[in-house]
Parts: structure tokens; sequence; C-alpha cells
């Protein structure tokens, strides 16, 4: 069987928000569809324990509906947050954000593995403007 690898991108946004506010901003994903309505169209929370939250997303792009069950980690020592993509579409991605804190706010630091499945040759660039979109929505989100 054919094994496709991961398409990988990084960017790094910043923000006049303190990481107090940046962890707050990621710990409700629930609020989503508001920061990312081109994109995002519906959150789940699923569940909460152990500073895990799982969440069934509904997205959509290039005219098709998208479907994923994710896990957002916080790492606390390392200020850093983690979703894996569990089942659905992209199921094997993984995104990372680590912030920094800087005299005048935070530096966010995207890292995404993603997986594009068959059609990934033509995705590639729509799901690459779309990472960098969600990057600066976020950071526009949390000014």
């Amino acid at each position: 069987m054919l094994r496709l690898l991961p398409t990988n991108w990084e960017k790094t946004g910043k923000t006049k928000a303190p990481v107090a506010k940046a962890i707050d901003f990621y710990t409700h994903p629930e609020n989503l569809p508001k920061v990312h309505p081109g994109f995002v169209k519906e959150v789940k929370v699923l569940g909460n324990e152990g500073g895990v939250i799982k969440i069934e997303q509904q997205a959509a792009m290039l005219g098709r509906k998208l479907r994923s069950v994710n896990t957002l980690t916080f790492d606390k020592a390392a200020n850093t947050f983690r979703v894996d993509t569990l089942e659905g579409d992209g199921k094997g991605s993984k995104i990372s954000m680590a912030l920094k804190e800087l005299p005048d706010g935070t530096e966010v630091k995207y890292s995404a593995s993603m997986e594009l499945g068959p059609l990934g040759f033509f995705a590639k660039g729509p799901a690459k403007g779309q990472f960098e979109r969600t990057v600066d929505e976020d950071m526009a989100a949390m000014d």
C-alpha cells in the first residue's frame, strides 16, 4: 500500500496579548467558528480530562466538507499546545503552537505535519493558504 508523506509547514505569528491570554484563547476551541468563519463551521467539545480537550470539528475547504476528531493537549512546562487528528479527514495530522513571552506580547510558532490524503497534490496549495490564514486570524483574535 502506498503511504503518502505528510506535508510540513511552519509559520510564526505575534500578538500583543500576554501569554496568559493566548493560553486562554487556545483552551476554548468552541470559539473557532467565530475566529475562522471561512473554514471552521462547527466545533463540539467531546471531553476535557486531565488537560486534554477532545473535539469534533466540521470545516469546509475547496467546496468539500471536512470532519475530524482531534485532541488538544497543553504542556504547561513548555508553553506548547499540540493538536492531534485522531479520526476523519486529515487523520494522523499534527499541529503544535509554541508560545514565547515577549516584552510587548507573545510570539507563537506554529508547526504543522498534515496528512492530506490521496488528493494531497491538489490540496497542498489551498491547505497551505488556509494554514497561513489561520495563524493570521488567531493573532488578530488575540489582539
